[in-house]
């Protein structure tokens, strides 16, 4: 039954013709070749399936399409002069060029004009030489069929030209789509399109490589997963101002969770196209910005922070003391390391390096939280305590406790000895004046004997005011 419904499908103009023209005969005016009418209708009809077609092409359509149309057309012309009325059923034609046109294309419609008119004249020879029948009277029988078959002819073209303006526009638009999803697909950005409802329309490849989530099983909730908690409300900031077309982007750093669980840094930009019938929804892209923004952050780190220590350096120290003091009472340890020289030059650089990197770590350690260490250069470190209220003398007991323990190096046990220089600000002294009471302190501390810190007193005399036993 399918089969014998796909027969008829592709034969449904040759049926309706027969059947009209047996409607025409009956009533007395199907001309006088009825079997002949009937026979080239089968033809016709068994020439539309394309098992047909594609026999007479020999297994390719794009072969003999201008005789195969030719060969249908003639039938079609035997046809409709059989009748009597081949002149006004001239047009019938355009139905067979447009019946072989959808199986070869409508670049032939040039060809289907040509045979068209060559079928008309031989139809209206026919008729003038009296091998024809006709219900027409001439000389108007000839009248018409040129207008009909002009009619034909420009129908045709209109035909064609349409197809073919309408099978480039589609191959343009395919051409277009596939360079568009192979840069979509190839591209290492990451591609969205969300509703506000919560739909996700579409994520493109890029987030298998970018997260491992499956870009076909994503929705609101793996996208809000996926944003660092610290950054989801970034996030929703992001969407709710996103600009309209043609606006400015504000693209917004982001953090997003990587295939091993780690978060990397994203640059995300969102345009509003909810007004685009062609997206109806908020385009989303995030770049992978991760090794950008950690060099910057390194580069940042480096510029700020002493390379073997990891702590603040001479600049940056400096900075964050100009700020302390302009917020309020402020103190500063001075702190250097005795012996230092010695071990260096007995045990080489590297015995200095761990001890320096050691001094370090006890200072960070046993500083007051909040506290700002620093070191200036060689053996010379420093403390900022923003809030002294006896932090700072409790501050430098406990830093020079902490160096008591020796350092092991290569097997040997290293000494760490320290002098600490204590200063608090005073109304009206500024950075560098705190800074050079401290460094006198420091002095001070050290005349008096290894391992000590001494208080420098607002005034020009210095009092020593503790010493670890």
């Amino acid at each position: 039954m399918g089969r014998l419904r796909a027969v008829a499908g592709y034969s449904l103009e040759a049926i309706v013709v027969v059947v009209a023209y047996l409607a025409m005969y009956f009533s007395g005016y199907g001309g006088d070749a009825p079997f002949l009418c009937l026979l080239m209708g089968v033809l016709g009809g068994a020439q539309q399936q394309p098992g047909v077609q594609r026999w007479l092409s020999g297994g390719d359509l794009r072969r003999h399409a201008t005789l195969r149309m030719a060969l249908l057309l003639i039938t079609s012309t035997v046809f409709i002069y059989a009748t009597g009325w081949g002149a006004v059923m001239v047009c019938g034609l355009t139905m067979a060029v447009a019946v072989h046109m959808r199986y070869t294309g409508p670049h032939l419609w040039r060809a289907g004009v040509v045979w068209t008119v060559v079928c008309t004249l031989a139809g209206q020879a026919a008729i003038a030489l009296g091998w024809a029948s006709s219900y027409i009277a001439s000389p108007a029988v000839h009248f018409g069929a040129l207008g009909a078959m002009v009619l034909s002819a420009l129908l045709i073209r209109t035909i064609g030209i349409t197809d073919v303006e309408r099978r480039e526009a589609q191959v343009t638009s395919r051409a277009t789509e596939r360079r568009y999803r192979a840069l979509i697909n190839d591209s290492a950005d990451v591609f969205a399109i969300y509703q506000l409802d919560g739909t996700v329309n579409y994520v493109s490849p890029a987030i298998r490589n970018l997260s491992g989530l499956d870009p076909d099983k994503i929705d609101v909730a793996a996208l809000r997963d996926w944003v660092h908690p610290e950054d989801r409300a970034d996030a929703v900031r992001l969407l709710q101002e996103a600009p309209g077309p043609g606006a400015q982007l504000v693209p917004a750093e982001i953090r997003v969770r990587a295939a091993d669980g780690t978060y990397r840094w994203t640059e995300a930009t969102i345009r509003d196209l909810t007004s685009d019938p062609d997206v109806l929804g908020h385009l989303i892209n995030v770049r992978d910005v991760h090794d950008r923004k950690t060099s910057q952050q390194r580069l940042a780190h480096a510029a700020t922070h002493d390379a073997l220590t990891g702590l603040v350096n001479r600049e940056a120290f400096g900075r964050t003391l100009d700020a302390a003091c302009a917020a309020g009472e402020t103190a500063v340890l001075f702190v250097d390391l005795d012996g230092f020289k010695q071990i260096n030059d007995s045990y080489g650089h590297e015995a200095g390096d761990a001890l320096l990197i050691k001094a370090a770590e006890i200072l960070g350690r046993w500083s007051p939280r909040g506290a700002t260490v620093g070191r200036f250069g060689g053996d010379e470190f420093g403390v900022i305590i923003p809030w002294p209220n006896g932090c700072a003398e409790q501050a430098a007991e406990r830093i020079l406790a902490g160096l008591s323990d020796p350092v092991v190096f290569a097997g040997l046990e290293l000494p760490i000895r320290a002098s600490i220089g204590v200063a608090v600000s005073s109304p009206g002294s500024g950075a560098g004046e705190l800074l050079r009471r401290a460094d006198l302190a420091m002095y001070e501390a050290k005349r008096a004997g290894a391992h000590g810190f001494e208080v420098a007193p607002p005034t020009r005399r210095l009092v020593q005011t503790g010493r670890p036993s």
